[in-house]
């Protein structure tokens, strides 16, 4: 089985996907990290938002619990359009090509004309969608709460095919060449056939996975309810190392070629050693983490339930520094150049700088 990774994207501003690009890198080595300074601009997006922003080609894409899809202009916060679709929205976009695809409560997946705010296609699902669609080969691959996996064409929304699985899906997938790796609420680590769906292979937790997973070569790197961390072989889902945090992680992890840094609901951010599963560091930062981190030049950005958005040395963990804006941040920040994006929970859009 071929587990290389996809590429992360050459253009420096753009972050398409939860964690930046296909391979769960969190934006790292290609963003600085200096102390934002102010805010730039904000918007109103009259409701609570709970998935990440995304930035491309100098415009903000931005999706509201109740539905509202924003397009905003990066360097003002103007609205460039909006799209109300009939369901809840949870998860975090992604981006092909000129399709905005959002996944809701309603059990869809839209695509939407990124220029424009039209909607193009949906796809069914029997239950909400709070998976991130993955974008794989000119297909689109997502989890449902109705415990099933889909892969629909990116052209049109058709269905390529579809596997059930143990539990309700709730995590991101991570997309291969060859595989689809994914967790379920059956508290199992499921590798499927990109082609077909056919199971490769599962391993089971302790309990459920809300934590989405990372590839990095051929490990598989994911955090469980179960309290564990795991990094799992890719070929065959042995255990390599597994590291016990003091609660469940549905933090997802960013990934570099050496290290991953996840949060647990332990209020701890935690960073390993990919190859050997030794402990690089542990910060607390809050009472709760279920945010992803993002990784820039030598630091980890990520948000704890609290309303902070801290900084952390890439190396020791020590906090660099720490910024509220008044309401609760659970999602990825978007880094750009020396500008930071932040969505909050009270409905507002961030441009820091």
């Amino acid at each position: 089985m071929n587990t290389k990774m996809d590429q992360p994207s050459n253009k420096e501003h753009d972050w398409i996907t939860l964690l930046s690009d296909n391979c769960r890198t969190g934006g790292q080595g290609r963003r600085s990290f200096r102390p934002p300074q102010g805010v730039r601009w904000q918007f109103r997006a009259e409701r609570a938002i709970r998935s990440a922003p995304l930035l491309r080609d100098g415009v903000l894409y931005v999706a509201s619990v109740h539905g509202a899809v924003h397009a905003l202009d990066a360097e003002s916060g103007r609205s460039k359009w909006k799209l109300q679709v009939s369901g809840l929205i949870h998860s975090t976009p992604s981006i092909s090509g000129n399709k905005l695809l959002v996944g809701c409560d309603d059990g869809k997946v839209y695509a939407v004309a990124c220029d424009s705010g039209k909607k193009v296609w949906e796809a069914a699902t029997a239950a909400e969608v709070w998976s991130s669609p993955i974008v794989r080969n000119e297909t689109v691959f997502f989890g449902s709460a109705d415990g099933r996996v889909y892969a629909v064409e990116l052209e049109t929304g058709k269905p390529r095919w579809t596997q059930a699985l143990g539990g309700r899906i709730y995590a991101s997938a991570h997309a291969t060449e060859e595989c689809v790796c994914l967790g379920s609420g059956d508290g199992k680590v499921y590798c499927l056939q990109a082609s077909s769906g056919r199971v490769l292979w599962s391993k089971q937790t302790g309990d459920g996975i809300d934590s989405s997973p990372a590839v990095v070569g051929d490990t598989v790197l994911i955090g469980s309810e179960d309290f564990f961390f795991y990094a799992l072989d890719a070929i065959a889902g042995g255990v390599r190392w597994k590291y016990e945090t003091g609660l469940g992680i549905s933090s997802s992890p960013a990934a570099s070629g050496e290290f991953a840094v996840v949060g647990s609901k332990d209020g701890c951010v935690y960073a390993w050693e990919i190859s050997t599963g030794q402990l690089r560091w542990r910060t607390q930062v809050g009472t709760v983490v279920t945010a992803p981190p993002a990784l820039g030049e030598n630091a980890v950005l990520i948000q704890a339930e609290e309303g902070l958005t801290y900084s952390l040395d890439s190396s020791s963990g020590q906090v660099l520094w720490k910024a509220g804006l008044g309401g609760s941040l659970q999602s990825v920040p978007v880094m750009a150049g020396d500008r930071i994006y932040l969505a909050s929970q009270d409905g507002m859009v961030y441009a820091l700088e």
